[in-house]
């Protein structure tokens, strides 16, 4: 994958903002810089059905969250995972940048972890 996508994603971000109804609400911060990115999610039979999230960070976070958001929008919450584990393994960015892209990983999987909390309480 070629920096020219995380330009665009960068300069032209998709699923900006915060859904006004939503099931779940994820923010994650970066322990090594002050990167957070919040995602708002809709859920329905562990399928991804409308995802938006705002992101205060580098050009790398901001773009990253745009492409995950894309990546997982439609998908079954582990497909998505998968999905983005796959499209990280094949990113062409330096490897210290890749923590940024990761920080958007780390808010789906944690959604994960609470839908599955949820269903086990239910």
């Amino acid at each position: 994958m070629k920096y020219k996508l995380l330009k665009d994603h960068f300069l032209h971000p998709r699923n900006v903002g915060i859904l006004e109804k939503y099931d779940h609400k994820i923010v994650v911060k970066s322990n090594q810089c002050n990167d957070v990115v919040t995602f708002t999610v809709t859920i329905a039979n562990n399928t991804i059905n409308d995802i938006q999230f705002e992101a205060y960070g580098c050009g790398y976070a901001i773009a990253g969250a745009s492409l995950v958001s894309e990546v997982v929008k439609g998908k079954d919450i582990d497909a998505g995972i998968n999905d983005v584990e796959e499209m990280l393994i094949n990113i062409d960015i330096p490897d210290a940048n890749k923590r940024c892209i990761r920080l958007s990983l780390e808010a789906i999987l944690k959604l994960r972890e609470n839908v599955t909390n949820n269903e086990s309480t239910t």
